[in-house]
């Protein structure tokens, strides 16, 4: 049997990956107003692509309005954005790479002068935006169910490969999953089971949007707290992302990317290379789908360790690509292969 190695092919539900070098997602603030992609952000994901990675990752894009984190976010809440995340698409492949597009509802974290209402699990103050959501109706998680889905087929009709469900970073997934944000009572809160649900459920309706055909991604903040610090009183625990994790492996995703919950993908003190490769050890020996390791992955012989190791069969390297375009070219002479 040969050993895996950071450029060792994987299949992944039918489609083939070049290697275990995955290009996470990282926020252009390209949009225009209303949230369309504009011509420079196609340019922008066909250089990244050309580095030699397997997988872009597209930055998320809000299912509604209302689930805008920002004022430059890109959309897919309508049809009308579809052509703009067709023209990333089709550059991402053009320079020889598979794309995901990442699509999310910010709920409570986003910005204060953002339009529409804000939702959230319960109308508790939000740790991070220090805003205090309106609690969501049963019909609200119904309407945000739906629209998940509909923007999963756009998804799948712009030409994406893959289509990844934001529950991270402290977004609105990721706020039912953490005990600091929900306090609901009802189907949808109380237990770690109970706040998972509405992921589950939209898993679900995604899959069912795309009739099966294209993989499910799910970005799955392991954790409020990062490994070593303890920054959130009360939060997710890695304990419970597991079981989260868990259940999303049962539910049929072909690939978790782990991040973090609350404290988001790069909190203030977290230095070191693979700040969140606990997270990925703890998964892995939880999970039989594919695993995709990130945070703070800068050095080649620390990705190319993580796959060998079967720590993850993926590693995510963001920042470190972005500014060195010749890395994945450089890791392939540091790795020998």
């Amino acid at each position: 049997m040969t050993m895996k190695h950071l450029f060792s092919e994987l299949d992944v539900a039918g489609v083939r990956l070049a290697n275990r070098i995955v290009l996470p997602p990282m926020a252009t603030e390209q949009a225009d107003a209303e949230g369309h992609p504009s011509p420079a952000t196609a340019d922008h994901y066909g250089s990244l692509a050309a580095t030699g990675v397997a997988l872009v990752v597209v930055e998320h894009s809000c299912v509604t309005p209302e689930g805008r984190a920002s004022p430059r976010q890109m959309s897919l809440a309508s049809d009308a954005y579809m052509s703009g995340h067709a023209a990333i698409a089709a550059a991402i492949h053009a320079a020889g790479a598979l794309c995901a597009a990442q699509i999310s509802h910010a709920g409570s974290n986003r910005r204060a002068e953002m339009p529409g209402r804000c939702l959230g699990p319960s109308a508790v103050e939000n740790p991070v935006s220090h805003l205090i959501p309106e609690e969501m109706s049963n019909s609200d998680i119904v309407a945000t169910i739906r629209a998940f889905g509909a923007a999963a087929a756009r998804v799948q009709r712009a030409g994406y490969d893959f289509v990844e469900v934001h529950c991270a970073h402290g977004y609105l997934l990721g706020q039912f999953l953490s005990p600091l944000t929900n306090h609901r009572t009802d189907a949808y809160g109380g237990t770690p089971a109970a706040r998972r649900r509405l992921l589950l459920e939209i898993v679900e309706e995604v899959g069912a949007a795309v009739h099966g055909d294209l993989p499910l991604m799910v970005r799955l903040g392991v954790a409020d707290n990062p490994p070593i610090l303890q920054l959130y009183e009360g939060g997710l625990t890695i304990a419970e992302g597991v079981e989260a994790a868990r259940a999303l492996d049962d539910a049929g995703v072909a690939i978790l990317d782990l991040s973090a919950g609350i404290c988001g993908s790069r909190p203030a003190g977290l230095t070191g290379e693979a700040y969140y490769r606990p997270f990925a050890e703890a998964v892995s020996a939880a999970v039989r789908c594919h695993v995709v390791c990130t945070g703070g992955i800068t050095q080649p012989q620390t990705a190319q360790e993580i796959i060998q190791s079967g720590t993850a069969d993926l590693v995510g390297v963001a920042r470190a690509i972005a500014a060195d375009h010749d890395w994945v070219r450089k890791a392939r002479e540091a790795t020998g292969h």
